[in-house]
């Protein structure tokens, strides 16, 4: 019987088993990462993004351009004090002195006499604030009242004396005379008494027609009104 010889003797296989050179594993805890690109271990912070939306910003809102600091051609000034009294006249460079530049700055309010310009310290921000304010559209002071030709006596009183508390106020007025859609069609008398009326209010407060009237008695009237002495 034949016997299959060992490919490798038992010998050589424990020897290469117990005494061949093992690989080194070291610890990799304490490796640098020193390549160029690496990107660095972001640390979290719960009030980071709060420091973000609440802090302060750095520069302040400049005032509009107008005569201010050293644009005031004049080389004497006048301060308006706190006491909103005047001081003696100083030197425009010894009144900037005065100003704390980084949040404050020297106006001129009015021209003064003797070529001598009024000014004012103010702070920027405040300054800026008030312009802001002052650039934006007025609203409209004009107030509506619509009245239908058929209305009843009591109504038209109210409506009447509602006229007459707006035009006391100051305020302008538009008062529209009108047949309303679906409503019946008024009197004569309906009409006069309603013309009447608005006519008389106008005189007890003293008011005017800001523009000739508008429409047709009867159909569409438009009267815009406003305190005589307010026109």
């Amino acid at each position: 019987m034949n016997h299959t010889r060992s490919l490798c003797p038992p010998t050589r296989a424990l020897r290469q088993l117990f005494l061949a050179p093992q690989p080194i594993v070291r610890p990799q805890c304490g490796r640098l990462d020193l390549r160029i690109n690496a990107t660095p271990a972001r640390c979290y912070s719960p009030t980071a993004s709060l420091g973000r939306i609440y802090a302060k910003p750095s520069n302040i809102i400049p005032p509009t351009p107008q005569d201010r600091d050293e644009a005031i051609r004049a080389p004497f000034v006048q301060i308006v004090n706190e006491a909103n009294t005047l001081d003696e006249p100083i030197r425009l460079r010894d009144a900037l002195r005065r100003v704390d530049r980084s949040v404050d700055c020297l106006v001129k309010v009015a021209p003064g006499v003797d070529g001598i310009p009024v000014c004012k310290i103010l702070n920027k921000y405040e300054l800026s604030k008030q312009t802001r304010e002052k650039a934006k559209p007025q609203k409209d002071n004009l107030k509506q009242i619509e009245v239908n030709w058929a209305i009843s006596a009591h109504d038209l009183q109210h409506r009447m004396k509602q006229l007459e508390t707006f035009l006391a106020k100051g305020r302008k007025v538009e008062l529209s005379l009108t047949r309303k859609k679906g409503k019946r069609a008024p009197t004569v008398e309906e009409v006069k008494a309603l013309m009447n009326g608005a006519l008389a209010t106008i005189k007890s407060t003293n008011s005017m027609l800001v523009r000739p009237m508008e429409g047709e008695p009867g159909k569409h009237v438009l009267l815009v009104l406003v305190r005589k002495d307010l026109a």
